[in-house]
């Protein structure tokens, strides 16, 4: 599932799943540069401040696409 998947509570939560497992299989979580809680925070606090553009109307979209910045943004 990507985050643009991502339409509502249950979609959301099964995203969030579906990055957990990811950490767990090497092969997968090689993608992630911010794999450790502390940079992936501040990752996403950063991503938060720089996005130039409006939030996405539907919020549980908008919070999946934070999250998936967060797994890359420098």
């Amino acid at each position: 599932m990507t985050h643009d998947q991502v339409h509502d509570q249950a979609s959301f939560a099964q995203y969030v799943a579906g990055l957990r497992a990811e950490l767990d299989r090497p092969s997968q979580s090689e993608r992630w540069e911010n794999a450790e809680l502390p940079q992936f925070l501040e990752a996403m606090s950063a991503w938060a401040a720089d996005w130039p553009h409006a939030a996405d109307p539907n919020p549980w979209k908008h919070a999946a696409a934070v999250i998936t910045a967060a797994i890359v943004y420098e």
